[in-house]
């Protein structure tokens, strides 16, 4: 069995349009992320804020790389940093093949309302890393039974 890899990384959307518009090509990255992780066995999460992707892929080496590198290539975003890629010992989206996490900052309690993506892009440090991975988990074993994605 090859062993578990982790990839966290933050980019630049170069998505323009409505929000409407921009809500669709979010629902078709996710829709197609879906489908070829699946096929893949890879799981992660996925956030955006309108100006910014952060996402985490996990799975075999073999099965991630290609997929991230898909992705590195995507000309929807740019400035693609990677805040930490590492072995895991177990998955943290073990049951999606891509979570989407919608930041939703009102009130200041959603596990995302603090993180910074601009932060990320700009240090590309571990403890954005952590920090992202922490509030995708939460929100996604919060969320499971309401299906998040």
């Amino acid at each position: 069995m090859s062993r578990l890899c982790r990839i966290v990384y933050c980019s630049r959307s170069l998505i323009t349009g409505s929000r409407a518009d921009i809500e669709l090509k979010i629902r078709t990255i996710l829709a197609s992320a879906r489908t070829k992780n699946r096929a893949a066995n890879v799981s992660g999460a996925l956030t955006f804020n309108e100006s910014c992707f952060a996402q985490v892929l996990e799975g075999a080496i073999a099965d991630v790389a290609p997929i991230f590198e898909r992705i590195r290539r995507d000309p929807r975003h740019c400035d693609v940093r990677i805040l930490a890629q590492s072995q895991a010992p177990r998955r943290l989206f073990p049951t999606w093949s891509m979570a989407y996490v919608e930041p939703e900052y009102g009130d200041g309690r959603h596990p995302l309302a603090h993180f910074s993506f601009e932060a990320a892009l700009i240090n590309g440090a571990s403890n954005e890393a952590r920090q992202l991975l922490e509030s995708l988990r939460q929100v996604v074993t919060a969320n499971t039974e309401h299906s998040v994605g």
